[in-house]
C-alpha cells in the first residue's frame, strides 16, 4: 500500500511472519503424527506469502540480507508446495482424497 523500499512497519511484519513460521517448523513434528490429508493445503498460504513478500522487498529495493532471504523463502515455500501437492496425488491414486461415505443408517 507504499511505494518505495519497504518500511520498519513493513519489515517488522515480515520478521513477525518469519517467527509464526519458525514456530510452525517446531510443530511440524506433532502436526504430522496425523495422517496426510487434503487439509495439509492450508498451510501452503503462509508458506506462498512469506516467500512472495520476501520477493516484493526486493522488487522494492530492499538491500542487505533480503535478496538471499527472497531466495531461500523461494526455495522453502516451492519444497513445501511440491511436497503437499505429491501428499495430494498419492491420495488420488489410492483412491483416498475424499473420506469414506458413511452408510446410511437402517430403518
Amino acid at each position: 500500500m507504499t511505494h518505495g523500499a519497504p518500511d520498519l512497519v513493513a519489515k517488522g511484519l515480515l520478521g513477525y511472519g518469519l517467527l509464526q513460521g519458525l514456530i510452525l517448523l517446531r510443530l511440524l513434528p506433532w502436526i504430522m503424527e496425523q495422517p496426510f490429508a487434503g487439509s495439509y493445503w492450508a498451510f501452503t498460504f503462509g508458506l506462498t506469502a512469506i516467500a512472495f513478500d520476501a520477493i516484493v522487498f526486493v522488487e522494492r529495493g530492499a538491500g542487505g540480507i533480503f535478496p538471499y532471504l527472497a531466495v531461500v523463502l523461494f526455495a522453502i515455500a516451492n519444497a513445501g508446495v511440491a511436497a503437499i501437492a505429491d501428499g495430494s496425488i498419492w491420495l488420488v491414486a489410492r483412491g483416498r482424497i475424499l473420506p469414506a461415505p458413511i452408510p446410511a443408517p437402517a430403518h
